[in-house]
């Protein structure tokens, strides 16, 4: 949010702080006070615009797959198969978002606005050098990746062609994903939400004419999904660098030092974060490998399932979301009280969630991916799926609340044994077991009970966590 009034640094009024720019020239930055107020009325200013953000993205890829689904079984598998890589992708520049925002809202909590505005726009500056190289890095070895996970030789050129075209486009969505979480830190939901929603419907709206083709245009099938990705975020990207610039992302970077420093800060957070998140990419490409050996059927089926699951526990992702700017300001101002308001609201809210999605999955999941395809194996396989995981998605929904809260404190190790413990001590080892029992039900029962396990397991942490000094016992290490 901007404003060109003349308020003074630190003025108070109605929950918000206006800031003015000191960096060449910028204009008056406004910042969310989330520290005083309703913490309910945060939370949900917060998490709307996520939430339509989100679900608008989520809906987008649902009606991509769809649009896929349409051409055939064959190619619906080819792109399931790039999930993991996309997953772990997105989880490189988020990490280095959340490292960024862990920090940001603590120091603004703290009152040190400037060097708040310098980190983002440092931080801007690693995702752009580290996404060039991870595209050119993918764009090379996808080959590789795909034959490991099991794709065999009739879809492997339609999958390899797939994702290096969504490797070509790659900066269009991270660099504005990462700057829209850093302008949350400062509590706007707003713009984010805006970037997100505007490039998935956009996506929705072309994709067909890409996909199937146009008048005397000939359709791209599968690769048309990939440039309608691309194109729909040429606009939002725009937006977003304007709003960026806006808030002071884009000002002088200051001295070498002082962006190291940065640096070193955001990466102490994001790379646990990117591990953490890389773990489920990973993991999801060993159960990719366990599920290919029962046909290609299983697999497109898992696909579909996995993004109605998107669909279904999208709330819980922008609650999450919502958690990471309001325990980091209220954690630099020294009240742990709001902060166990929150949390205590977040969890109740994941159960119940998750119990109204199983209801309706289980109520109506055959019919909700007999809309996507009409092969009988794909539908049978993912309505197996929605009647033994959904039933878990309140326990994820608690594991996600836990890990944001232990991230925005600037303590990313917890979330990153908790990833470890769910994905790699739980879940693959009891897939790989299950498998050879049950098997492609096996390794959705071992995904259900991982939710199970480590959402207690998270709770339980950080509950410990909440009965001591937190402020005392993890000072911050920012320094101007």
């Amino acid at each position: 949010m901007i404003h060109r009034g003349g308020m003074m640094i630190g003025e108070q009024t109605t929950g918000i702080s206006r800031v003015r720019g000191r960096r060449a020239g910028n204009p008056v930055v406004a910042v969310f006070d989330l520290t005083s107020g309703s913490v309910t009325r945060h939370l949900s200013r917060l998490t709307a615009p996520m939430f339509l953000g989100i679900s608008s993205m989520i809906g987008a890829s649902m009606i991509d797959t769809i649009y896929i689904g349409w051409i055939g079984t064959s190619e619906l598998a080819s792109v399931s198969f790039t999930f993991p890589l996309v997953m772990a992708v997105s989880s490189v520049s988020m990490g280095l978002g959340v490292g960024a925002t862990s920090i940001m809202s603590r120091v603004l909590g703290g009152g040190d606005r400037e060097r708040c505005i310098l980190i983002g726009a440092h931080t801007l500056i690693l995702v752009l050098l580290l996404i060039v190289v991870i595209s050119a890095l993918g764009y090379v070895y996808a080959p590789v990746l795909f034959e490991w996970q099991g794709a065999g030789e009739a879809i492997l050129p339609i999958t390899v062609s797939y994702v290096r075209i969504w490797f070509v486009g790659l900066p269009l969505f991270a660099i504005p994903m990462v700057g829209g979480m850093m302008v949350r830190a400062l509590g706007d939901a707003r713009t984010p939400g805006i970037i997100m929603t505007s490039g998935a419907v956009l996506q929705v709206l072309i994709a067909p004419a890409l996909i199937f083709g146009f008048a005397d245009m000939d359709g791209l099938g599968v690769n048309g999904s990939a440039w309608a990705f691309i194109l729909s975020r040429v606009a939002p990207s725009m937006y977003a660098l304007v709003i960026f610039r806006r808030f002071g992302l884009f000002g002088p970077p200051g001295s070498l030092k002082q962006m190291l420093r940065s640096w070193a800060e955001v990466l102490r957070i994001g790379v646990p974060s990117m591990a953490s998140s890389l773990i489920g990419p990973v993991s999801m490409s060993v159960l990719m490998a366990l599920l290919a050996v029962h046909g290609h059927a299983i697999v497109a089926a898992f696909g579909v399932a996995t993004r109605i699951e998107s669909l279904a526990t999208m709330i819980l992702m922008a609650l999450s979301s919502s958690i990471g700017p309001f325990v980091g300001q209220n954690y630099g101002a020294g009240k742990n009280e709001r902060i166990r308001t929150a949390l205590s609201i977040t969890y109740r809210f994941s159960m119940a969630w998750g119990l109204f999605a199983f209801a309706v999955l289980a109520a109506f999941g055959n019919s909700i991916v007999g809309a996507v395809v009409d092969d009988a194996d794909v539908i049978g396989a993912a309505y197996d799926y929605m009647l033994i995981v959904p039933i878990t998605f309140g326990f994820f929904g608690v594991t996600m609340m836990a890990t944001t809260y232990f991230v925005a404190l600037g303590r990313p190790m917890p979330s990153l044994v908790i990833s470890i413990l769910r994905m790699v001590v739980v879940q693959i080892p009891l897939a790989l077991v299950l498998d050879f029992f049950l098997a492609y039900r096996g390794v959705f029962v071992a995904i259900a009970v991982s939710n199970v396990l480590v959402g207690l397991i998270g709770y339980a942490w950080a509950r410990r966590e909440l009965n001591r000094d937190v402020r005392a016992r993890y000072p911050l290490s920012i320094s101007a």
